[in-house]
């Protein structure tokens, strides 16, 4: 009986402790998503681990990285954050920066050692975020960075395939082409780039591609 009434305050105590840990922790995510960075510092102080992730899989530096908030990125990774950390789809920071352009970010991350080349579960790398958004920037942070310009995702396409499925920027083609993006790559349907320029109507894009040897 004593050792069950002990329990049972010992629960009572820990209760309140265990809910107090978990809104810290969810402060911190919110902070860091706000890019509110010296609140992210004094959070950092509380929290057990500062990789801690919500039910979906995103830390703070996933949600900082995501909204370009470079101060509050670099405040995380001073403090020893896992650069590589991957939410439940398998998506890094250097892939959330890079969907959305951000390009100081996308360069604090590969300062501090983001792998360039890591994959989600559907074997999409930050590259191929880049390309798809358009952000010809950021496209080049990572061709500077060491990128495997040509990897390829579950359905075989490539960074190159990817800048031509909404925007088509010439000019961002030309650095994948420039880098050694391979023209006559198909994807696992049998799509090229060329397929893909044709198809969208992007006849400049057409061009370059033609002369960088592609065939119909």
């Amino acid at each position: 009986m004593a050792n069950k009434a002990i329990s049972a305050v010992l629960l009572v105590l820990v209760m309140p402790l265990t809910a107090c840990m978990q809104d810290v922790d969810s402060d911190l995510i919110d902070a860091a998503k706000n890019g509110q960075t010296e609140r992210v510092k004094v959070l950092l102080e509380a929290v057990e681990e500062v990789d801690t992730q919500n039910e979906i899989g995103l830390t703070a530096l996933l949600e900082a990285a995501l909204n370009g908030h470079t101060e509050t990125v670099q405040a995380l990774l001073d403090v020893g954050v896992d650069v590589n950390r991957k939410d439940k789809s398998g998506e890094t920071a250097l892939m959330r920066a890079a969907f959305r352009g951000q390009t100081e970010t996308v360069q604090a991350l590969l300062a501090a050692g983001a792998d360039v080349n890591t994959k989600t579960n559907d074997g999409v790398i930050a590259l191929m975020h880049a390309a798809f958004g358009g952000h010809t920037e950021t496209v080049q942070a990572f061709l500077d960075g060491g990128v495997d310009v040509n990897a390829k995702d579950h359905d075989g396409a490539t960074a190159l395939m990817y800048a031509l499925l909404i925007r088509g920027d010439a000019e961002l083609v030309k650095s994948l082409l420039h880098a050694g993006a391979d023209v006559k790559e198909k994807s696992d349907d049998g799509w090229t780039a060329l397929m893909l320029a044709e198809e969208g109507g992007l006849t400049e894009i057409v061009e370059v591609l033609k002369k960088a040897g592609a065939e119909d």
